[in-house]
Parts: structure tokens; C-alpha cells; sequence
């Protein structure tokens, strides 16, 4: 099944993407770590509620 694209979540990860390669690109060494951390942590977040969410989808269907 083919799920929706959240456009939020698209220019978030889009947006940090490119604020780490100019942070690299201009040797902003600590902001490009902070950065990648914080793309990473945000990155992991939406996949482990998107799980969560999933989990309850198929929960409510079986109620049904």
C-alpha cells in the first residue's frame, strides 16, 4: 500500500539537508555535527511514530 507523502516532513529533512552541506561546504564544523544530529534525531522520530501510528491503524481495523 502506498502511503502519503507529508510535504511538513519533506521541506523539514529538505531544509536541514541543505544546511548541512552549505555548513560543511563553508567549514562550520560544529554547526554542520549539530546539524546532522538534529536531522538524525528528527529523521528517527517520524519513523518511530509513523510505526506507532501504523500499529494502532491496524488495531482499530481489526475491531471493525
Amino acid at each position: 500500500m502506498i502511503e502519503k507523502i507529508n510535504i511538513v516532513d519533506c521541506m523539514v529533512i529538505l531544509t536541514l539537508g541543505i544546511a548541512l552541506i552549505l555548513a560543511i561546504f563553508y567549514s562550520l564544523n560544529e554547526l554542520a555535527m549539530t546539524i546532522a544530529s538534529g536531522l538524525l534525531g528528527y529523521i528517527g522520530g517520524n519513523v518511530k511514530s509513523a510505526a506507532a501510528n501504523k500499529k494502532e491503524d491496524k488495531k482499530d481495523e481489526s475491531i471493525h
